[in-house]
């Protein structure tokens, strides 16, 4: 009899056991973002913890889809709203880049269901979804409530994570941006020219480097080159180019192994610019996850377009002469 009434333990021990060991493994394995060594963790997301949140219901997450519509009703993550291009730059500009006004931010925002209290996830599929991370933290989001999808949608269908064609339906939410502009991350065609001749700084060209040479053209520009003394290192530099982390944020290390061996410092104040400024502000990211400060990297908003466009002198070739 006793023999037998140890039995119902040793069937509830097992099971306990292998659960403890399950959960413990999955939080060992888990890629977690300081597997990446980076300076600013807090703005990258792993598909597994994406899953998490959304499994637990977490209240407080809104996911933005920043691709086309298109392709946001062909699948999606599920709960995600879709933004696109169209309505994050001001229309009343000549070039895209400089973001709408602040004012009319918060109402897109609020009106698609987002509250300054909310923690906002973006993916897309190639840089576009740096470029809102970049307008809401300029107009003074908290970063740590601004979030990448590290990967984007292709890093979630890896992991065999579902989508969905149904779009949400949120209620539309009062959205005030709870603190001052970061002023310091918008960069005008003033302040490249400034920093053309000053110590201290460096001009960085993302676009393909054919571009760069000033062999090829993207529509909108009016001028081959690029701007005199820009140094060329190409947005998808910083990029994992293939395996099972294809698209993802190399390492830090990495990163600033990249940036540093073309002399671009952390300690110079960085202009970034591509032929518009989505490319630039994938540079940016990578440049902060790397460890440069978030207070000396700048996106110059009109980027290639404007530049090509304006009075100023552009150079062709490796170090051509300026024209």
């Amino acid at each position: 009899m006793a023999g037998r009434g140890r039995q119902p333990r040793r069937q509830w021990r097992r099971p306990l056991l292998l659960a403890l060991t399950w959960c413990l493994a999955l939080a060992a394995g888990a890629p977690a973002v300081p597997q990446g060594g980076y300076a600013g963790p807090e703005v990258l997301l792993q598909a597994e913890e994406l899953k998490t949140l959304l499994d637990r219901g977490d209240p407080n997450l809104r996911i933005i889809d920043f691709r086309h519509q298109a392709k946001y009703y062909l699948g999606h993550i599920p709960g995600a709203i879709q933004i696109w291009r169209r309505e994050t730059p001001d229309q009343k500009k000549p070039w895209p880049g400089l973001p709408v006004p602040r004012p009319q931010m918060e109402k897109l925002l609020g009106r698609l269901g987002i509250a300054a209290r909310h923690t906002i996830v973006i993916y897309s599929d190639q840089c576009d979804h740096t470029h809102l991370w970049w307008v809401l933290a300029h107009y003074g989001f908290p970063l740590e409530q601004l979030k990448l999808l590290d990967g984007g949608l292709e890093a979630w269908k890896r992991k065999g994570y579902p989508t969905q064609l149904t779009s949400p339906r949120l209620p539309s939410a009062f959205f005030k941006f709870p603190a001052e502009p970061r002023s310091s991350l918008l960069a005008t065609l003033n302040d490249v020219k400034a920093a053309l001749s000053a110590p201290g700084k460096v001009i960085l060209d993302v676009r393909p480097q054919d571009q760069y040479l000033g062999e090829k053209t993207r529509e909108g520009a009016a001028r081959r080159g690029h701007i005199p003394g820009a140094v060329s290192i190409a947005v998808k530099e910083a990029r994992v180019p293939e395996g099972p982390d294809k698209g993802c944020w190399k390492s830090a290390a990495e990163i600033r192994k990249i940036y540093a061996g073309r002399d671009v410092t952390p300690d110079q104040d960085v202009f970034i610019y591509g032929h518009t400024d989505l490319c630039a502000t994938y540079t940016l990211v990578s440049l902060y996850l790397a460890g440069y400060p978030l207070e000396k990297l700048h996106v110059y908003a009109g980027s290639w377009v404007e530049w090509s466009r304006s009075q100023e002198p552009v150079a062709t070739g490796s170090s051509g002469p300026a024209k």
